[in-house]
C-alpha cells in the first residue's frame, strides 16, 4: 500500500516553440506533415476555429449556431460535433478536413433539443456525455450512423462543467469549487436518477475549476483554474498532474492533493483570466486553453515546474470557449479505469493507545502498539504512508511513517511528534498539510501544519463552547457544541491566520439530539452524520445516530439560530443498536455505511444501508474494542 510518489514534471520530450508557429519545419518538435489540430468552439457566434498546428493555419466554420460550448472531432468519420447553446442539442458536421478557408457549414445531424445549458463533452466509444448546468444533469446520448439518440439524463448533486473519460471511468469538475469527483464505469451505473460519485477530492491550490482533460499514455490529468469569475484579465491558470492514477487512486473521499504534487501555471504573463476549457498533447506534452476571459487561445510547453509563463502559441479568439485537440497520436487516448481499492476503518482507544485496523473488505484486523497509553483523533494517508494521532496521554500530535507496513502486535514508527501543547484532545481533523485538534479543556482549537519531519503550531483559536467531534466540508470546518444538540459552522476556517476568540459563522440545532459527539462528512454523497450519547451517564442503550441527506441544501436553507427537523433526518436509536456513548463517527459512501466508535458498550459497530434504515435496529458489523474514542476510514 505504500506508495512512491516522485514528481515528474511534463515536459519531458519538450523543445522550444516560437510563438505563433508551434509547429514549423525548423523547431524540431515533430516529424513533417503531422495532423495536429485544434478545434475551439464560439459563445458569441457559435463559429468553429481550426486551427491547423502542422502548418500555422486556421479557418473559421460558420454554423446555425449562435452559441457552443463542448466540442469533439471524430478523424476516422471526419466528423465534428459540438453541443450547441442555443439550439440545446447536439449538432454534428460532416467532412470538414476539405475545407481550407472560412466556410459555413449546414448541420448533417442532430439529437433533440434536450439540453438546457451545455457546457463540456465527454466522448467514449459511440457515447456523447453532455455536462450540462442548467439544472446539474449529464445527458448521455448513443450516435447510431447519422442519428444521436438519448439514452439518460443523470442528475448529479454539484454543478457540473468539465468533464473527461479515464478509461470507463467519467471525471468531472464540481464547478465553484476547487474539487474533482469520479464516477467510476459510468455508462453501466448511469441511470434517469441522481448517481453521486464514487469519491470527490479537493485539488489544492485552485480557486474554481471548469476545463478537464487526461492523456492516458502521459498518465496526465490537466485542469483549469478561472479564479475569480469577475475577474476576466488575469488570475486564471491551469494545474498538470502527473502520475495521476498513483496520485488520485490513493486518496481516500474527501481528502485533498496538494499542491506540492501539481505544476501550476499562472500570472500576469499566461494571458490567462478564465481559461474555461484544456486540452493535451502527450506527443509534445503541450498544455492548449481557451481562455474566454481574455478571448485567446494558448498554448504552453517546457513548463517545468510552472509558475508565471508566457505561452508560446497566442490566437485571439473573441468568447474562445471549449477546445479539443486531435492527432493520430492522441486521438482515443482515454488510459485505463481504476479498479476499486480498499476499504480500512482505523480506531483510536483510550485504554491502551493501540491502533487497531480493520480491512472492512478482507474480514481481517490488525493491532498497531504506538508510543501513547490513550488516544483520540486519528488520520490515515496513503499518499505517504503515515498515520497521525492525537495523544491524550503524551498531550501532543504523533507522526507514524511506514505505517501500513508494521505487522499485528508491533510497536509502530514514531517519525516525530509535536510540542505537549494539548491538555485535553478530543478530535482532529486534516485538510492538506493542516491539522486541526478540538480540545475540551479549554474549548480550543489547535492548528499545526507538517511538513514530513515536524509538526507546527500555526495557530491557537478559543471557541466559545464546548468543543468535540469535528470535520471538515470544504474549506469549513464543521464543528459539534458539547453538551448540546447543536452544529457550529467556521467558515473558510484556515483562512485565520491570527490567534483570537473565534466565533462560528452559524449555528443551528439538530433537533431529536440530547448530547453530540461525534461528527463526519461525506463529500462525495453529500452527506453528514452526527452521534447522540444521550445521557453521558447512561453508557448501555440510550446512544443514536442522525443522518442527513443532500446536507449542503439543509444547511443553506437554515439561518443561523434555526434548527434542522427530525423530519429531515434518519434516526437510528434502540435497545437494539448497542448505542450508549456513540463517541465518533466515520462514513463509507461506497456501500452508505455508518461507522461507530461506541465507548459505552466498548464496541466498533457498524450499519449498512444507513440511507434507508431508521429506528431500532441491530448493528450489520459489530467488534470489541474497550475504550474505543476514535475513528477514520481509508475509503479509496
Amino acid at each position: 500500500m505504500t506508495l512512491f510518489l516522485a514528481f515528474v514534471s511534463c515536459n519531458e520530450d519538450d523543445n522550444a516553440m516560437m510563438d505563433d508557429d508551434m509547429y514549423s519545419d525548423d523547431d524540431g518538435m515533430m516529424e513533417e506533415g503531422r495532423r495536429a489540430a485544434l478545434y475551439v468552439t464560439n459563445n458569441e457566434n457559435g463559429a468553429i476555429t481550426k486551427y491547423d498546428l502542422t502548418n500555422d493555419t486556421q479557418v473559421t466554420l460558420g454554423t446555425p449556431s449562435m452559441a457552443a460550448e463542448g466540442i469533439y472531432y471524430d478523424a476516422t468519420e471526419d466528423l465534428v460535433v459540438q453541443a450547441s447553446r442555443s439550439a440545446n442539442w447536439l449538432e454534428a458536421f460532416a467532412e470538414i478536413g476539405t475545407f481550407d478557408m472560412d466556410t459555413d457549414l449546414d448541420i448533417s445531424f442532430k439529437g433533440n433539443a434536450d439540453l438546457e445549458s451545455p457546457r463540456e463533452l465527454a466522448v467514449y466509444g459511440d457515447f456523447y456525455v453532455v455536462a450540462d448546468n442548467g439544472s446539474n444533469k449529464f445527458f448521455v446520448y448513443k450516435k447510431t450512423g447519422t442519428s444521436f439518440s438519448l439514452e439518460t439524463t443523470v442528475q448529479v448533486p454539484f454543478a457540473v462543467w468539465g468533464v473527461a473519460f479515464k478509461g470507463s471511468d467519467l471525471y468531472a469538475v464540481v464547478d465553484i469549487s476547487s474539487d474533482l469527483a469520479v464516477f467510476y464505469d459510468f455508462l453501466d451505473n448511469a441511470t434517469d436518477d441522481m448517481l453521486y460519485p464514487n469519491k470527490r477530492v479537493t485539488i489544492e491550490g485552485i480557486v474554481r475549476t471548469h476545463g478537464l482533460a487526461y492523456s492516458g499514455s502521459d498518465d496526465v490529468m490537466v485542469m483549469t483554474d478561472i479564479g475569480d469569475a469577475a475577474n476576466t484579465d488575469d488570475d486564471g491558470g491551469f494545474h498538470v498532474i502527473s502520475d495521476f492514477s498513483a496520485k488520485f487512486d490513493a486518496l481516500s473521499d474527501g481528502e485533498v492533493l496538494p499542491v506540492s504534487m501539481q505544476t501550476r501555471v499562472a500570472g500576469p504573463a499566461t494571458y490567462m483570466g478564465n481559461p474555461i476549457d484544456v486540452a493535451y498533447d502527450s506527443e509534445t506534452d503541450a498544455v492548449y486553453v481557451s481562455d474566454i476571459g481574455t478571448g485567446k487561445v494558448l498554448g504552453f510547453t517546457a513548463i517545468g515546474s510552472g509558475g508565471n509563463i508566457a505561452p508560446t502559441f497566442n490566437k485571439d479568439l473573441t468568447s474562445a470557449s471549449s477546445i479539443y485537440f486531435s492527432s493520430d497520436e492522441t486521438d482515443g487516448d482515454y488510459g485505463s479505469a481504476s479498479e476499486m481499492g480498499m476499504t480500512q476503518l482505523y480506531t483510536t482507544n483510550t485504554t491502551d493507545g493501540n491502533v487497531v485496523v480493520y480491512d472492512i473488505l478482507s474480514g481481517t484486523s490488525k493491532t498497531i502498539i504506538t508510543g501513547s497509553t490513550s488516544s483520540e483523533g486519528i488520520y490515515y494517508s496513503a499518499l505517504n504512508d503515515f498515520m497521525i494521532q492525537a495523544s491524550r496521554s503524551n498531550l501532543q500530535l504523533e507522526y507514524y511513517g511506514g505505517f501500513s507496513l508494521t505487522a499485528d502486535g508491533v510497536l509502530a514508527n514514531l517519525g516525530f511528534s509535536g510540542s505537549m501543547d494539548l491538555m485535553s484532545p478530543r478530535e482532529i481533523a486534516v485538510y492538506g498539510n493542516k491539522v486541526v485538534v478540538s480540545d475540551n479543556m479549554e474549548h480550543t482549537f489547535y492548528v499545526y501544519s507538517y511538513n514530513g519531519t515536524s509538526f507546527t503550531l500555526m495557530n491557537t483559536f478559543d471557541i466559545d463552547f464546548d468543543v468535540w467531534g469535528i470535520t471538515f466540508m470544504g474549506n469549513d470546518l464543521l464543528a459539534v457544541v458539547d453538551n448540546s444538540s447543536d452544529l457550529a459552522i467556521f467558515s473558510n476556517f484556515l483562512a485565520n491566520t491570527e490567534d483570537c476568540v473565534l466565533p462560528a459563522t452559524k449555528r443551528v440545532t439538530i433537533e431529536g439530539i440530547v448530547r453530540t459527539h461525534g461528527i463526519t462528512y461525506s463529500a462525495s454523497d453529500d452527506v453528514l452524520v452526527m452521534t447522540d450519547i444521550g445521557d453521558a451517564a447512561n453508557t448501555m442503550d440510550d446512544g443514536g445516530i442522525h443522518t442527513m441527506a443532500s446536507f449542503t441544501t439543509l444547511i443553506n436553507a437554515t439561518e443561523n439560530g434555526g434548527t434542522i427537523a427530525l423530519a429531515s433526518q434518519k434516526r437510528i436509536a434502540g435497545s437494539n443498536t448497542q448505542l450508549g456513548n456513540p463517541i465518533d463517527v466515520a462514513y463509507d459512501a461506497k456501500t452508505k455505511t455508518i461507522y461507530i466508535s461506541e465507548i459505552g458498550n466498548g464496541k466498533v459497530l457498524g450499519f449498512e444501508n444507513c440511507w434507508d434504515i431508521e429506528g431500532n435496529v441491530s448493528p450489520s458489523w459489530s467488534e470489541d474494542l474497550a475504550g474505543s474514542s476514535s475513528m477514520y476510514l481509508y475509503n479509496n
